[in-house]
């Protein structure tokens, strides 16, 4: 019994098998069979290639053909081949990606975008995400874009993004993204880290900041930026692009003074008269920055007025066509028109003998307007508005003045001080009154209203705004609110008397 349990035993069965095997085959008649084993042979290993993946004969052979048929524009060939692919392997999403592109150049394009809409739905497809946004979102108008589409364009740079962390261009435009969505939060860390290699960018997540509310890390950030900026500009002193982004620095922390001197020294390290006068654009500007901050301060004296002036010859020798200098000169002038300070009304007619005829023709034209001339106001406003047509102060002036010619053009009149009004960040209370007195005139009582009320915020205007809208609720049928305002105009008319005759 023990044997049949021996290993030994079997191994020594096994060996005599093998042998008495062999013994029994024909040798002599083997080599007949050898072309059998061959064919077998052949028939195995072309089975195998035929239908394995990858570089496989058949895959090789279909892949020459598409390739002819690229070669060839013909995308008939092209699309049967690659369906046929697809047949095969429904899951390649390289296959469906490339039928998509061919869809495309059939014009398909919106069989093309649903298949590489589908591509990035079920496999964040990369190359798919990358054509949808080179193909359908790459220089379109944002404002034309439906919020569907806003939000696809989103999530296709996120992907992206997500994917290709160090894919600069993709980041650029996801903060952009990000930015005219307003999720300034979203936005800042991909700023602060494209700052790294464009360091304007960290300006831009400065001003970011500001907008959050968060003026601490603003000026840290825009500090950081300025040290960037600045470094950059001192390798390369006549490169007039970093000399701008040290000044929009500058100017970003309020630091005007600093601005216009990096500016005065740049101009003269530049090395072209184009450059330079790039520059010289720019020092105008800067100053009407720094006045408008001034402005903002609300201090109304004349030695500020007389500052601001003498900034303002300046800035016209730096750049005499600045559209912002003269506009801003000619807001200036009519703000001291009724100075009788010698030293403002000295600088006041420097800056005209100065300037371009747009502002002489805006002096001549408010002077006439306040010599109550209309006629010849209107001529030479006209004049002053064609030549500075961004001149709030100028179509306001030339509103009134339509409005109290003899045959008063109210419609242009109208149309003037809309425009005056629209253009103007923060309107003044003049601009609304001449819009009521306007509408007054045309019996648009309901509309005046609202414009002689605000124009009430001013001293000077309010007894004559309060006698118009008295006028203004009678022709409306409100007798009671037209008594209060009479009442008001008659007690602030008497108490300006008053104080004129203190003075006096």
């Amino acid at each position: 019994m023990f044997k049949f349990i021996n290993p030994f035993n079997w191994l020594k069965w096994g060996g005599q098998f093998t042998y008495a095997y062999l013994l029994s085959i024909p040798w002599r008649e083997a080599p007949k069979a050898i072309p059998a084993l061959i064919l077998l042979v052949v028939v195995m290993v072309g089975g195998a290639i035929a239908y394995s993946d990858g570089g496989s004969w058949r895959n090789t052979k279909v892949n020459r053909q598409l390739a002819t048929a690229l070669d060839a524009d013909d995308y008939e060939t092209a699309e049967l081949v690659l369906r046929r692919q697809l047949s095969d392997r429904p899951d390649d999403t390289d296959v469906m990606f490339r039928l998509g592109l061919i869809r495309y150049e059939q014009d398909a394009n919106q069989d093309a975008i649903e298949m590489m809409q589908q591509l990035v739905r079920s496999q964040r497809h990369l190359e798919a995400a990358q054509w949808l946004i080179q193909n359908e979102y790459i220089g379109k108008n944002w404002a034309q874009l439906e919020e569907e589409q806003r939000e696809e364009f989103g999530s296709l740079l996120e992907l992206i993004a997500e994917e290709r962390p160090k894919d600069m261009g993709i980041k650029q435009l996801l903060a952009d993204y990000l930015v005219t969505q307003q999720r300034f939060a979203a936005a800042i860390p991909l700023l602060r880290e494209l700052a790294e290699v464009r360091p304007m960018r960290g300006l831009q997540a400065a001003a970011l900041y500001r907008r959050l509310g968060n003026q601490a890390s603003a000026d840290k950030m825009a500090e950081l930026t300025l040290e960037r900026v600045d470094q950059l500009f001192e390798e390369e002193p006549a490169n007039p692009i970093l000399a701008l982004a040290v000044v929009q620095n500058q100017l970003f922390l309020k630091r005007f003074q600093e601005a216009v001197a990096s500016l005065n020294q740049s101009i003269g390290r530049m090395k072209t008269d184009e450059h330079r006068k790039q520059l010289q654009q720019a020092m105008g500007d800067t100053i009407v920055a720094w006045i408008q901050h001034i402005e903002e301060q609300a201090n109304e004296t004349a030695t500020e007025r007389l500052r601001v002036l003498k900034m303002l010859q300046l800035a016209l020798q730096y750049a005499p066509q600045n559209p912002r200098v003269l506009t801003l000169v000619a807001d200036q002038i009519l703000r001291t028109i009724e100075s009788d300070d010698d030293a403002v009304i000295a600088v006041r007619n420097a800056l005209v003998r100065g300037t371009s005829p747009g502002i002489a023709h805006f002096v001549r034209g408010t002077t006439y307007l306040i010599k109550e001339n209309p006629e010849k106001a209107s001529l030479h406003l006209k004049l002053a508005a064609e030549l500075l047509p961004n001149s709030s102060a100028i179509l306001n002036n030339l509103a009134v003045a339509l409005s109290a010619k003899e045959e008063p053009d109210l419609e242009s009149a109208l149309k003037m001080v809309e425009q005056a009004i629209a253009q103007t960040a923060k309107p003044g209370a003049y601009f609304y009154d001449t819009r009521g007195q306007i509408h007054f005139q045309m019996k648009n009582y309901m509309k005046a209203i609202p414009d002689f009320e605000r124009a009430l915020t001013n001293e000077s205007l309010s007894a004559t705004a309060h006698d118009r809208l008295a006028v203004c609720y009678d022709e409306l049928g409100e007798p009671g609110l037209a008594e209060e305002h009479r009442i008001a105009g008659q007690e602030l008319a008497a108490k300006l008397e008053e104080d004129e005759e203190a003075i006096n």
